[in-house]
């Protein structure tokens, strides 16, 4: 799961700040060093491919490098000479794969160059290609952004909320967010409302391909109305597609409501950490028998909920192919407790009333 991200989005979208500050070096060691990137010809690549909804377009992919070699150079608060790697940034657009809905680009890990440089972050994602279709004077609110970290250090967005091992894939929902301001001039954006902040946040160390796939459900709108007078008590009001309205003091959409109104499923159903109090469980065992790489002879399942994501710390009971019984709880990746591989294949699977 993501967690809300609680960066702010500047005007220039999904890059957050001017594209020019991050394309100039200031501060980095010695005077006269080529600063440029030169990946080798065998660099290793990493893939990022989006397949982008009719409604979107792709924005400018911002690519960040760093190099431990070429460091810019920087004073404290004391007045203190600091060293930090230095950082390199060049800007890539996702290009149409055919007449497909993909969108890809390849970037060498590599930078090379005098620098050494290597792939540290990129910040990309996707907005509406056409505001004025929510009104003449509507613009772009942002919303759909991701970052993925390759290395240990932050992004210019901060740190990853979730890190993953291997390729990286990432399937989200959005809804279209009609939002209206009054205070300090009237604005009126589109944007794109999704269970974390303005970008979902990863570290992906040894990705090599990260695919993004944006679910837009463009017939749940939610339109918000911040306050035309600043004053204590006032709140934005937002109006779901079901017509009700909220105004709680949240500065955005209740994500989990959305989604319990378009699926017509209680919410605690849609949370692997709420599941457990769904009036409606509908768990499930993949079947792929996962062998142990830490523990010879023996395996493990992988239990799911209806939405595919996995349960952490959820109760089953399992009948081995010997008879032998199994009540455990998963682990915390929805991992069953270690198997002996005489238990595979399995007789019955059951998931109790969860003793909470």
């Amino acid at each position: 799961m993501v967690k809300p991200t609680n960066t702010l989005k500047g005007k220039t979208g999904v890059l957050g700040l001017p594209i020019v500050l991050y394309t100039l070096f200031f501060g980095l060691s010695g005077c006269r060093q080529d600063y440029s990137l030169s990946p080798p010809a065998d660099s290793e690549k990493i893939t990022v491919t989006v397949k982008l909804p009719k409604e979107l377009k792709t924005e400018t992919m911002w690519v960040m490098y760093r190099s431990a070699t070429c460091k810019r150079i920087g004073s404290g608060a004391s007045g203190q000479r600091t060293e930090r790697d230095g950082y390199h940034s060049v800007y890539k657009q996702l290009e149409r794969q055919g007449q497909s809905d993909l969108y890809q680009v390849e970037l060498p890990k590599d930078g090379g160059g005098a620098c050494r440089w290597h792939l540290a972050n990129v910040t990309f994602g996707v907005v509406y290609a056409d505001p004025s279709r929510y009104g003449e004077s509507v613009i772009d609110g942002g919303g759909g952004g991701v970052v993925v970290i390759f290395d240990y250090n932050n992004s210019p967005h901060g740190g990853a909320d979730i890190k993953v091992d291997g390729n990286l894939t990432i399937k989200e929902d959005y809804y279209p967010w009609v939002k209206e301001a009054f205070l300090g001039g009237y604005r009126k954006r589109i944007s794109l409302a999704g269970k974390g902040g303005y970008y979902l946040m990863y570290q992906a160390l040894q990705a090599r391909h990260v695919y993004f796939e944006p679910i837009l459900h463009s017939d749940f709108i939610v339109y918000s109305e911040q306050p035309k007078e600043k004053k204590e008590g006032n709140h934005t009001t937002f109006t779901y597609p079901d017509g009700s309205v909220v105004a709680d003091g949240q500065s955005k959409p209740d994500f989990w409501k959305l989604q319990s109104l378009r699926t017509g499923r209680a919410r605690e159903c849609l949370s692997v950490w709420q599941y457990q109090k769904c009036p409606d469980r509908r768990p499930q065992l993949l079947p792929e028998w996962q062998p142990s790489s830490e523990k010879p002879g023996f395996g493990y399942y992988i239990i799911v909920d209806e939405w595919g994501n996995e349960l952490p710390v959820y109760d089953y009971r399992l009948v081995g192919a010997n008879g032998q019984i199994f009540r455990e709880r998963t682990t915390a990746d929805g991992h069953t407790q270690p198997l002996p591989n005489s238990a595979h294949p399995l007789r019955e699977v059951e998931f109790p009333v969860q003793s909470w």
